[in-house]
């Protein structure tokens, strides 16, 4: 990690003279589980530090596979058994007011028996990650499909060969581990509060809610990104953001350059989307259909979808897809499992 315990305290107190946090619901952490005895002593001292000043701390860490092949593909520096040591030993820093959310990622990549059965990982590696989600030690899981970004490991292979399952797998086999690991987490008792994530009762990522939700916030640092309602857009921070008055909010960004962020000039303005009333509908719309909330006051939505969308909400409805309730729309979880299909059909443009 790059940065330490000392590092992290000064960023967090720098922002607690600036900001008013006494509200502040949640302090949250992103870590990878190695070096595990560093990781451990970030856990330690971040929790005596702040762990009665502010209601909840969640720590996140990047497990990612439980597959040692998968792991050496995607250039992680962890082992399935060097990851059992790291969540067995993490058992000791559980405390009341912390939360641990683990972050598994499907690539499809399953294995094949001598009798050409496929199979997910290991017998003993799918056996520890059931018995680890019943445990319920972990508040919360989050559980992607494999992407392919630019600039990581696996895009150095040939992308054909990417796409062919040749390391990972298929869309179909992605899916495929998807659905199996989706199915042990919601039989142990977890819910699903979002596309990509589970929880179990009053564990769910409150910062993540800020997002999904268009509230405003702001992003410290190189490259973060940051979106502002227009209430919040007076206009000395329009100035202050070399900007004109958006309709409905204003998203920009930082500079991804350090020399220019050490001088001062924090932001790249060639990255400001200012956004309409139409954008935000969009955008409001698309981002709350992927929580357990989903969509309340319907009608406001008309502008931006599709002009039958009324009749493909019932049928949506009728394929247990989704519940609709007057002005509230809820998709279930199998309404999740399609979800772009779901709103690319009911929004009039993406």
């Amino acid at each position: 990690n790059l940065l330490g315990l000392k590092q992290l305290c000064e960023l967090i107190n720098e922002v607690e003279q600036h900001f008013d946090c006494h509200e502040l619901a949640e302090l949250s952490f992103e870590f990878n589980p190695y070096p595990e005895e560093e990781i451990f002593a970030l856990v330690r001292g971040l929790q005596a530090k702040y762990g009665k000043t502010y209601p909840r701390i969640r720590f996140s860490f990047g497990i990612q596979s439980f597959d040692n092949e998968v792991l050496q593909l995607a250039g992680r520096k962890s082992s399935f058994l060097g990851l059992v040591d790291f969540l067995r030993n993490l058992q000791a820093l559980k405390q009341d007011s912390t939360v641990f959310n683990f972050d598994f990622i499907a690539f499809g990549k399953w294995n094949q028996s001598k009798k050409g059965n496929p199979y997910l990982w290991t017998p003993s590696a799918l056996s520890f990650f059931t018995d680890f989600v019943e445990s319920h030690f972990a508040d919360s899981f989050s559980l992607y499909t494999l992407e392919l970004f630019e600039n990581q490991v696996w895009k150095k292979k040939n992308a054909e060969a990417l796409i062919s399952g040749e390391y990972f797998g298929t869309d179909d086999q992605i899916y495929e581990e998807f659905s199996l690991l989706k199915s042990i987490l919601l039989d142990a008792g977890y819910r699903r509060y979002e596309l990509s994530n589970f929880a179990l009762a009053g564990k769910s990522s409150i910062h993540n809610r800020t997002y999904w939700e268009m509230e405003s916030y702001l992003g410290l640092g190189l490259n973060s990104s940051s979106f502002l309602d227009a209430k919040l857009l007076s206009p000395e921070v329009l100035r202050a953001l070399q900007t004109e008055k958006a309709q409905a909010g204003l998203r920009f960004k930082n500079t991804l350059s350090m020399d220019d962020y050490l001088a001062g000039n924090w932001l790249n303005p060639t990255e400001n989307q200012n956004l309409s009333e139409k954008d935000w509908l969009i955008e409001a719309f698309f981002l709350g259909l992927r929580t357990d909330r989903g969509i309340s006051q319907l009608s406001r939505f008309e502008p931006v979808l599709v002009a039958n969308y009324q009749e493909k909400l019932k049928s949506y409805a009728e394929q247990g897809f989704l519940v609709w309730e007057e002005e509230n729309v809820v998709l279930t979880d199998e309404g999740m499992d399609v979800f772009n299909t779901l709103v690319t059909e009911l929004l009039e443009e993406i």
